[in-house]
Formats: C-alpha cells, structure tokens, sequence
C-alpha cells in the first residue's frame, strides 16, 4: 500500500496534482489548509481515495468529512492524523507524540509548520511540509518506508 501525504497547499494545488499523478498512490492524505484545495483535487481525481482533516484556515468546511483530526487503519497500521495547531506543533512535539501513544498510533501525521520532518522510531512521526513539498509512506507485510521529497 502506497500513501501520498500533502498538507498547507494553501489555494496552490500544482505540486499536489504533479504528485498524485507521478506516484500512482492508493491514499492521499491532506492535512489540511485549505479545504476548497481537498474538494478541487477530487474533482480532478474522482477515482483517487482520498482522507482529509480540517486546519486552522478552515473555517467553513463540509460536515464530517472534514474532522479535527482521524484515527483509522490502513495496511495493517494505526494512524493518528491531525493539521497539527491543536497540539501546538510549532512549539514542540510532546503533545502530539502524548495524544499518538494514547490513540495507540503506529503512524502520526501533521502539518502546520509549513516545515517537512520525518521521524522513524518509536513509531512514524511525519510532516510533508506546505504546497512544495510531499511524504510517501508505503507499507507492505507490515514493513513502513517513508521518504518526504521537495519541488
């Protein structure tokens, strides 16, 4: 299973489009800000399954697809996505990683910072940056390899 993670595209949906088309993805994860950019990308993709979170620019979004933050399984992994602002991210991790061990998380995504970050043990701890830049997370027989990649 292969997972594209985008997060503060900010109305600049470029660099997303280019990924989603060159890494043939079975997810893609936005992080949020901005909504509108999650709902134009499946317009442009309707057959690509996407999973989105709301951020602190998102003021007016739809219903449940939109939520704070997600826990879910994909691969044989539990997730714990948020954008990040709520655990106060740009401070330091220690409320994020709190949150991720009490969710049992084996995967912790975030945005908010616009900074990319990769962390790989005790558990996947990544942040694919703004609208220039990408994570890709694949796991296959329970094995995770992530990679983040800039334009």
């Amino acid at each position: 299973m292969k997972i594209l993670v985008i997060s503060d595209t900010h109305g600049y949906i470029g660099n997303a489009v280019e990924a989603i088309e060159n890494e043939k993805c079975d997810f893609c994860i936005h992080l949020g800000d901005m909504a509108a950019d999650c709902e134009e990308l499946e317009l442009i993709f309707p057959r690509q399954r996407f999973i989105f979170v709301k951020g602190n620019n998102d003021f007016f979004v739809r219903g449940s697809q939109f939520p704070d933050e997600r826990v879910f399984e994909l691969g044989g992994k539990k997730f714990f996505v948020c954008h990040g602002h709520k655990y106060h991210v740009k401070s330091g991790l220690f409320a994020l990683k709190k949150k991720a061990a009490e969710e049992g998380a084996d995967i912790v995504l975030y945005g908010h910072t616009h900074r990319s970050f990769l962390e790989t043990e005790p558990v996947l701890i990544m942040n694919p940056g703004a609208s220039l830049s990408y994570g890709v997370i694949t796991i296959n027989d329970g094995k995770i390899e992530s990679r983040l990649c800039e334009k």
